[in-house]
């Protein structure tokens, strides 16, 4: 296999990527809406997605990581380079197509912890808002508008 033939695969690796990155995007999209909305029954449905989604890119990463290799070997660098590496050994066409992938990638997992952020955010508020009702119920130690105060009544199991 020549040189060509080796960034060839690499560039429909790095496109494969892009689109399962694409479809991690969308998956966290679905989720952060189902966060923000009120159906927490079908979260662990839309995880179990994003899941799938991850192992996919685990996967596709695996067939990079060996291509990396090959093209690492050719280009006499130290294993395993970075795709900057590889797209300044590059020759001609290939350094410029290498470079935007690159770009993509980093544009695309950088949107992707943006998402991830939020959506950690908003199950973290989501779950104190829970908290603090179960904490109502029972009785226990309140903040009620910023304030501390105690509840002088308790919940009994079974009355409602």
């Amino acid at each position: 296999m020549n040189i060509d033939d080796l960034l060839v695969q690499f560039v429909e690796t790095l496109d494969r990527e892009l689109e399962l990155l694409a479809t991690v995007r969308y998956r966290l999209i679905v989720l952060s809406a189902l966060a923000d909305g009120d159906y927490g029954q079908s979260i662990p449905t839309a995880v179990h997605e994003a899941e799938i989604a991850f192992e996919a890119l685990r996967l596709s990463e695996l067939v990079r990581a060996s291509v990396t290799v090959r093209l690492a070997d050719e280009f006499n660098l130290d294993v395993p380079p970075c795709l900057e590496e590889l797209a300044s050994n590059a020759s001609g066409g290939w350094r410029e197509i290498l470079s935007g992938k690159r770009q993509a990638l980093i544009e695309a997992v950088t949107e992707i912890q943006g998402l991830a952020g939020s959506i950690t955010e908003t199950v973290g508020r989501r779950a104190a808002v829970t908290e603090e009702a179960l904490r109502f119920l029972n009785g226990d130690s309140q903040t009620h508008y910023g304030r501390p105060m105690v509840r002088s009544g308790v919940l009994v199991e079974g009355a409602i």
